[in-house]
């Protein structure tokens, strides 16, 4: 069978053949900015022994032909992934899907759509009163928060980037969108300087949910801006969710998904373009970059 193998860490995977060992056939695989890291040996938990497939999502049919998503147990990260057509996994791993629901979809909705929902609908819990700030706008994790929060009835909903473009507005343009009462709550994926810089415009008393730190793994908050308006910032990290957590989440987001209440910009590639997708995902793309497999 074919797959998809990283031979030298920082180089774009290449089709092989592999032994066939699978019960799982893979349907398509999502790549995230996680499977880059991994494979450029820069992510903190290491990567698996050389060579190895990346992905650390998928959808597959299992034997009895229902379709199932796969995540967790060290896929992809310190283990050999999802990137290849059959594969073997424990018997409480796949998730069963509904029946009718695109594969690419399902794989598209996992790391990324979890990240962008749960902090949310579950940390913040946004409610109509809400104004919210959505930082990293243009990509697919702050694409799903947006959507999230209007689908929640708030009262207004700023999706903000490097620079505008379309409805993202630039850093700079935060206060004029927020005027004197400021946003109740930020989702942050990026950290660093960026959120430092729009805490000026905080409502007193605003959740701030910490999601990602594509910025930096620093940030330089100020006092004034934390304390003297008593802000409330908790993190969410997807793997520190149960896998009950995890599926009751996806399924959540899924359901809405397929109804198209939210919608997700999916890039699908062959296998055989495999490398091209990677690169691609490289390059930040705000779409979900799927392999088909």
């Amino acid at each position: 069978m074919r797959a998809a193998e990283i031979r030298e860490l920082t180089t774009p995977p290449v089709v092989v053949e592999v032994e066939d060992a699978g019960t799982i056939t893979i349907e398509a695989v999502a790549l995230n900015p996680l499977d880059i890291a991994v494979g450029n040996g820069l992510f903190y938990g290491g990567h698996p022994p050389l060579p190895y497939s990346p992905g650390c999502e998928a959808a597959g049919r299992d034997e009895s032909g229902a379709l199932v998503y796969l995540f967790g147990a060290g896929y992809g990260i310190a283990k050999s992934g999802f990137l290849v057509e059959r594969i073997a996994v424990p018997a409480d791993l796949p998730l069963r899907l509904p029946d009718g629901v695109d594969p690419a979809l399902a794989a598209a909705a996992g790391i990324a759509g979890v990240a962008g929902w749960v902090p949310v609908a579950w940390r913040a819990q946004v409610i109509p009163a809400d104004r919210v700030l959505v930082l990293g706008a243009r990509g697919a994790v702050g694409q799903i928060a947006m959507q999230a929060a209007r689908l929640l009835g708030a009262a207004k909903v700023v999706g903000a980037g490097r620079s505008r473009s379309g409805d993202i507005v630039s850093l700079d343009e935060i206060g004029d969108a927020f005027g004197e009462e400021g946003f109740t709550v930020c989702i942050d994926p990026l950290w660093g300087e960026p959120v430092a810089r729009v805490l000026a415009h905080a409502a007193p008393g605003a959740r701030i949910v910490h999601v990602g730190q594509s910025a930096g793994a620093e940030a330089p908050l100020r006092s004034a801006d934390v304390r003297g308006k008593e802000l409330l910032i908790r993190g969410h990290s997807n793997f520190a969710m149960s896998k009950e957590e995890r599926d009751r989440a996806y399924l959540e987001l899924l359901d809405h998904l397929v109804a198209g209440r939210i919608a997700l910009d999916i890039e699908r590639y062959p296998l055989d373009r495999v490398a091209e997708a990677w690169e691609r995902q490289r390059s930040g793309p705000g779409a979900k970059v799927v392999v088909s497999v």
